[in-house]
Formats: structure tokens, C-alpha cells, sequence
């Protein structure tokens, strides 16, 4: 066969045939939002956008909307992804009209048990799975977990006096750490660890490596080109975390379950997050007084529920380690490194600290919910260092809002570092100033320009209990220390870059008070 004067057998001919159309249909994708009249950055055959993201999701989702607009559209390879840092248009995508985005994005490994996690169920599965779940985070429940949330930060004190003995300088990142996944196995799955002492206990180990996830998986990247192969590389056993991890926590959980069946009706006493699951199945219905408000006009009063299969008590049991670790310990360690950076800030919260909590017997929900300035300070150390710098929804529901048409299919990013560093909202966004939630001020934040925990009803579900632990764990320490910069202080300090900010370390003084 002769083409353009080249003598070319079939086979060479039917190859680049192929090639042809599959460029064709690689330009084609890729020009989805071009052909709605939607900016999107640079980007690069096959790829899409996607290698950007090495420098840092948040610098670069903040460089595409500084350049193109608060709507701007991007490729996860050949997969449209929308970034929205409207605060108009999230307010209708993330309530008024949730009911078209309801789901996340699943990941494309999904593996048992955590694909019935709360964060990956979809539909009226999330919604069923959220109604058994919610009372297990209501105030009364976090009134009891305060008690545990104490004596796990008795260690933790005691691990600072030591860290800062001859002037050391102390890495909060392991001492937040330790004492983070400390109160999580002991308020998830009823569990003393004490990992805070023991460094090598298997629940230590395992978590570390559940942490060692990374979006540049060469698994996670090639499902992520091409889906069709998810089973394949699921068969093939390439998964996005290590079995042998997955199946310590599952054993774990099965056998923090068989105790609690043998102890019979005395397991009921337990206040741990895996019994209040087992516990909350054994009823039909539960009232408005455990279920927080949703802001999309569901109906409060009795929610009926299902019972959660065992599989599912282990899902979440799972979820709610995985997802609760890592956001906290970041929380802890950058508020410190704020409040080290930032003398005047640190003073004010001691006086309210002697006022209110002098001791760790006065320590408790009830002093907690008092302290105004502590509120005020963890919300802005929120908001200069979101744990989570993004998170998505994923439109199930074809819309348009305000000219913009969000179609069926498509995944909404939002970038929230950006968006907390919008000098429209939030001027002078770099200085540390918690008076921006003071009572007065707070009332007057955009919605849906402030998002550490989500928005929605699909928001964070551990956020009382994420926040109740951040605000004991830093009291404790306040009440005998005082942090410093020392000469092993990065300022500022070196961010994570795929999508969470946490730092490999954090070194601070911890000064004893007089």
C-alpha cells in the first residue's frame, strides 16, 4: 500500500490509523470546556493537568484562579474537573442544590472494607449510613469522650516536660502525632495503645503506612488514565493502600467487636465511637436532639435507620481513624507554630487558659465550649492552614446557575486554601489575626469563604470531635508551656503538596511557665 509516496504494509497503516484517532480523541476531550467557553490553563496531551499538581495542589489551583477567574476548568487526564471558588455559586452547589451533588469521587481502587466507608458511599446508601452515624458525634456523646480526651493527654504532657528538658527543641509533629492517634484508638475503637510511649506497637506501624498514600501511585495513576482497568489491577492486587494494613485494622475491629458480643449487655457501657455504632443500629429512630442541623431543608424529627452490617461497623470504625489522624495532627502542630511565631496572640490565650482552665481537673466539654479566644484561635490557624486544602463534589444532576452549566458527570473542586487567602474576604490573608472570629466579626465572613470542615450536608461528620480534641490536647499543654521558635524552626515552614498541607516536621521550644 502506497501513502503520500511512502511504500506502507497493513499493518503500518492500520497502526497509525489508530494513532490518528486516538490523538483526535485525546484533542477532543480535552477541549471540553473550551467548546462551553470555560477558561482552562495550559495543558499537556494525555496528562492533562495533572502533572502540575507536583507543585503543590494549592499553589497551583491558586495560580489557575488568579489567572482565569473564580470558575475555571481543568483535565485529571482526560476527565473534566471544574474548580469553583465562587462562594455564590458553592453556596447553591453545596446546599441549595445538593441534591445534584450529593456524591464525592469514588476512588478508582476501591478496597473492602474501605469502599463502605462514610466518604465513598453514594446516594441514598450515604444518606442511610449518616443517620446510623451522626448520633455518635452529638454534644451529649462528646461530653463523655472529653473524660478519655483527658487522660490520653496526661501522656502527652508528660512527653513535652521530657521533649524539653536542657532546652530542646521538641518535633510537635510526633508529640501531637502520638497523642492524636492515642485518643482516636481509644475513642474509635476502645483501645489503649498508648503509641505515644510505644513507638513500634503494630497499630503504630500500620499507621504509618496507611499515610504513605500518594496521588502519583503508579496504580492510582494508571486507573486513573484509563478506568477500564480498574478491575484488572484490583484483581491484580494493585491497591491504593497496603492489604496487609487494611487487613490489621480490619482484624482489629473484628476483635474489638467479638469482646464487646461476649461482654453481652455490659458492652453497652463502653462510650467508645465502635460501641455507640453497635448500640445505634439496636434502634428504629432517634431524635432531633442528636442530629445536627442541615442547611438544605431536611426535614428534623425522627430519622428512621438501617442497621449497619458488619463489614460496614468496620468501614467506618476504619474511616474514622484514617480520616481523623492525620487532619489532626496537622491542626495541633501548625496552631503551635502560630502561636510560637506570634507572642501577643499566644499571651491573651494563657490569660484566658488561668481564668477558665487552670488545672486538668477543671478541664472538661463544658469549660471548652466557654473559651471564646481558644475558638477564635484554632478557627484562624484553620484557615491559614486548612489540613485538607481541597475538597470536590461530584454533579450527578445536570444544573445552571447564573450562566454557568454544570453538567452530569463532572467533578467540582474546591480549593480552599485559595479561597482563605482571597484578600477580597480575607484582607491581609497572611497576617495570623484570630480577631477575624471574634463574635462581632464573625457574622459578618461570606459564606462558604471559610470551609476547613466542608459545607453542607456533607460536611465533615467528626468535626465536634476533631475540635474537642485539638482544643483539650493544646490546653493541657498551655496550662505548664510556652512555645517558641528555636534555631531548628523552619519559617515558614515547608508544606505538603498533595492536597495535605502536614509537614514531615515541626520543631518548637516548650518553655516551662512560671
Amino acid at each position: 500500500m502506497e501513502l503520500l509516496g511512502f511504500e506502507l504494509s497493513l499493518t503500518w497503516f492500520l497502526i497509525i490509523c489508530v494513532v490518528l484517532v486516538a490523538a483526535w480523541y485525546d484533542r477532543w476531550c480535552h477541549q471540553y470546556f473550551q467548546r462551553r467557553g470555560i477558561p482552562v490553563p495550559d495543558y499537556i496531551p494525555f496528562f492533562g493537568n495533572i502533572l502540575q499538581w507536583r507543585h503543590g495542589v494549592q499553589k497551583t489551583f491558586t495560580d489557575y484562579v488568579k489567572k482565569h477567574g473564580r470558575v475555571v476548568g481543568m483535565y485529571d487526564f482526560r476527565r473534566p474537573v471544574l474548580i469553583v471558588n465562587d462562594p455564590d455559586i458553592l453556596k447553591n452547589v453545596l446546599v441549595k442544590n445538593f441534591s445534584s451533588f450529593y456524591n464525592r469521587r469514588k476512588f478508582p481502587l476501591g478496597q473492602e472494607p474501605l469502599n463502605r466507608g462514610l466518604t465513598q458511599l453514594v446516594n441514598e446508601e450515604w444518606k442511610e449510613t449518616r443517620n446510623v452515624i451522626t448520633p455518635s458525634f452529638s454534644a451529649s456523646k462528646m461530653r463523655q469522650m472529653s473524660v478519655m480526651i483527658n487522660e490520653c493527654c496526661d501522656t502527652l504532657v508528660t512527653n513535652f516536660s521530657k521533649a524539653q528538658e536542657g532546652g530542646k527543641s521538641a518535633d510537635c509533629r510526633v508529640l501531637f502525632g502520638g497523642f492524636t492517634m492515642d485518643a482516636i484508638a481509644k475513642c474509635g475503637f476502645g483501645l489503649k495503645v498508648d503509641s505515644q510511649q510505644n513507638k513500634d506497637d503494630p497499630f503504630v506501624q500500620n499507621a504509618k503506612k496507611a499515610f504513605e498514600f500518594s496521588l502519583f501511585n503508579p496504580a492510582f495513576m494508571i486507573v486513573s488514565a484509563f478506568p477500564a482497568l480498574a478491575p484488572v489491577l484490583a484483581y491484580l492486587k494493585f491497591d491504593l493502600f497496603d492489604p496487609k494494613t487494611v487487613k490489621f485494622f480490619m482484624d482489629v475491629t473484628e476483635a474489638a467487636c467479638n469482646i464487646r458480643r461476649q461482654e453481652g449487655s455490659e458492652a453497652s457501657k463502653h462510650i467508645d465511637f465502635l460501641q455507640l455504632m453497635l448500640n445505634a443500629h439496636n434502634d428504629e429512630e432517634h431524635d432531633e436532639e442528636d442530629t445536627p442541623t442541615i442547611e438544605n431543608g431536611t426535614d428534623k424529627g425522627v430519622v428512621h435507620r438501617r442497621a449497619l452490617s458488619k463489614i460496614d461497623v468496620m468501614a467506618q470504625a476504619i474511616t474514622f481513624f484514617l480520616a481523623g489522624y492525620e487532619t489532626t495532627n496537622t491542626l495541633l502542630s501548625f496552631t503551635a507554630y502560630l502561636l510560637a511565631t506570634n507572642q501577643d496572640v499566644q499571651e491573651k490565650l494563657h490569660a484566658e487558659i488561668d481564668d477558665l482552665a487552670p488545672t486538668r481537673d477543671n478541664l472538661g466539654y463544658d469549660v471548652i465550649a466557654k473559651m471564646e479566644y481558644l475558638d477564635m484561635v484554632i478557627n484562624e490557624s484553620l484557615r491559614m492552614y486548612p489540613p485538607a486544602v481541597i475538597f470536590d463534589r461530584m454533579c450527578n444532576e445536570t444544573i445552571t446557575y447564573d450562566g454557568l452549566t454544570i453538567e452530569k458527570g463532572v467533578n467540582v473542586f474546591v480549593s480552599l486554601w485559595t479561597l482563605h487567602y482571597d484578600e477580597e474576604f480575607w484582607p491581609n490573608p497572611t497576617k495570623f489575626d484570630p480577631e477575624r472570629f471574634s463574635p462581632e466579626n464573625k457574622a459578618s465572613i461570606k459564606p462558604c469563604t471559610y470551609m476547613p470542615f466542608g459545607f453542607g450536608p456533607r460536611n465533615c461528620i467528626g468535626m465536634r470531635f476533631a475540635l474537642l480534641e485539638s482544643k483539650m490536647a493544646l490546653v493541657r499543654v498551655l496550662q505548664q508551656y510556652r512555645f517558641d521558635v528555636s534555631s531548628e524552626t523552619e519559617i515558614p515552614p515547608t508544606l505538603g503538596k498533595t492536597g495535605f498541607l502536614a509537614p514531615k516536621s515541626l520543631m518548637l521550644k516548650a518553655v516551662q511557665r512560671n
